[in-house]
C-alpha cells in the first residue's frame, strides 16, 4: 500500500510538470486546467484560493500569455448514523471564524484535461489532498475528535454537445462525469489512532455548466458510495466491533472555474 500511494503522490507532484511539457507537444487550444483550494468554510474557503490562483496564473500565463480565471466553492452535506440514530457531531460552521470551523474540511488539488478542438468528447485526470476534521459522539467511544488526511487520484469524461458553438466564440453546455478513489493514509482519533477503523472508496462526481473558449463553469456533486467506519474493526481481537452499528453519509456539493487553453 506504501508503494501505491508513493505512486499517486508522485502523480500529484508531477502534473504541473505535466501541464507544462504536453502543451509544448500538442495544440494548446486542446487542454483544460485548474488548480484549486478549497474548504468547508465560507472564510478559509476563499483564502486558499489566492495560492492556486497565483500558481495557475504562472502557468497559464507561460502558455497562453493570459490571466488565470479558475477556482472552486464546495459545500459538504456529511451525517452519521448509528443504530440509526442519528449521532452527535460538530463538522464546523459555514460562517464561523475558530480553527475547528476554518480548518473543518481542506481539499487541494489540479485537474488537467483534454479534449480535441473539433470533437465534443473530452477526458480529464485529477488528484487532490483532502484534510477532513470533524467531533463525533458514539456510544462506545463517547466524544472524539477526528482528523483524517486522504489523497484521491481520479478520471473522467466531459461532453461538449454543441462544440461548433465554441467555435463561434459563443458558449456551449457541458456535462461532466468522473469517478475517484479516496485513499486515507495518516489518521488522528479513537482506538489509538488505528487506520484500520476507517474505509477507503470510491467517489462519483457528476457536472453541468457551459463553457465558451476561454473559461468553463460547471456546478455539480460529488457522491461518497462508501462506508467511512469500518464495521468488521475491532481494537480487542475481536470481542467488540464498534462500528457494527454505525453507517456514514457524504455529499459535497461544489461550484468549480476551469481556464480552457487557447
Amino acid at each position: 500500500m506504501r508503494i501505491i500511494l508513493k505512486k499517486v503522490l508522485g502523480a500529484c507532484i508531477g502534473l504541473p510538470f505535466l501541464i507544462s511539457t504536453s502543451t509544448n507537444i500538442c495544440a494548446e487550444k486542446d487542454f483544460n486546467f485548474t488548480m484549486y483550494g478549497g474548504a468547508n468554510n465560507i472564510w478559509s474557503n476563499t483564502l486558499f484560493q489566492f495560492p492556486a490562483s497565483v500558481i495557475s496564473d504562472l502557468t497559464t500565463g507561460l502558455i497562453n500569455d493570459e490571466d488565470y480565471i479558475g477556482g472552486s466553492y464546495r459545500y459538504e452535506l456529511f451525517n452519521i448514523k448509528q443504530d440509526g440514530e442519528k449521532v452527535n457531531m460538530y463538522k464546523g460552521r459555514f460562517f464561523g471564524f475558530r480553527a475547528k470551523d476554518l480548518f473543518s474540511n481542506i481539499q487541494y488539488g489540479l485537474k488537467f484535461g483534454w479534449a480535441p478542438k473539433f470533437s465534443p468528447f473530452g477526458i480529464y485526470v485529477s488528484c487532490a489532498y483532502q484534510f477532513r476534521r470533524f467531533e463525533a459522539e458514539f456510544d462506545d467511544t463517547g466524544h472524539q475528535t477526528y482528523k483524517l488526511n486522504s489523497v484521491r487520484p481520479g478520471v473522467g469524461i466531459r461532453l461538449t454537445p454543441f462544440i461548433g458553438r465554441v467555435e463561434e466564440d459563443s458558449w456551449s453546455p457541458i456535462l461532466e462525469v468522473g469517478t475517484s478513489y479516496n485513499y486515507y493514509f495518516n489518521v488522528k482519533g479513537a482506538y489509538d489512532n488505528n487506520k484500520d477503523q476507517f474505509n477507503s472508496g470510491m467517489i462519483s462526481t457528476f457536472a453541468l455548466g457551459a463553457r465558451n473558449p476561454d473559461i468553463s463553469i460547471t456546478g455539480g456533486v460529488e457522491i461518497d458510495h462508501y462506508n467511512l467506519f469500518n464495521k468488521s474493526f475491532t481494537p480487542d481481537a475481536g470481542l467488540t466491533f464498534p462500528y457494527a452499528n454505525v453507517k456514514s453519509s457524504h455529499i459535497t456539493i461544489f461550484i468549480s472555474f476551469t481556464h480552457e487553453f487557447n
